[in-house]
């Protein structure tokens, strides 16, 4: 099998990173927000009920120590409520607040556009040709993360 280099700069990220970082600029701009900030206030709008430090810590995007800050900063600028969970009393909740609806609002547009933009020219059945790879090339490393996994399925090789 040849080696397409192309493909570990895709699944590094870098250049999606920089596209995103552009378009999320204004809003960091006028909310004097960074990065983790939107990104974590968006992740807990689509979140549901994983909205837990330890649910944000599972993304693998942030250190326990930019999430920590965030929610902090966050809080203190009153977009989030952080609540002790009543059961787990080491668990915190983490929820948006009505003042966060308008960066909300600002962020689903940019996230949008970007979908727009990154999918142009796309096919409905290449996009779902696409979920189904990214879902196999995801579950391929998740396997191979896991402690003690040399990342073998059925004892052949990755």
């Amino acid at each position: 099998m040849n080696v397409n280099y192309e493909i570990f700069t895709m699944l590094y990220g870098m250049k999606f990173r920089r596209f995103m970082e552009k378009m999320l600029k204004s809003i960091e701009e006028e909310y004097e927000l960074n990065k983790v900030d939107l990104q974590i206030m968006f992740y807990l709008y689509s979140a549901g009920d994983k909205n837990s430090s330890k649910d944000i810590m599972e993304l693998e995007m942030f250190t326990r120590g930019h999430i920590s800050q965030s929610l902090g900063r966050l809080q203190k600028k009153g977009y989030v409520l952080i609540e002790q969970d009543p059961e787990d009393r080491r668990c915190t909740h983490n929820n948006l607040t009505e003042r966060a609806d308008e960066v909300i609002g600002k962020l689903r547009k940019v996230f949008e556009r970007m979908q727009a933009i990154i999918m142009d020219g796309v096919t409905e059945e290449e996009r779902l040709v696409l979920a189904g790879v990214i879902e196999k090339v995801n579950g391929n490393i998740d396997r191979m993360m896991q402690p003690g996994r040399d990342g073998k399925k059925n004892g052949s090789q990755p």
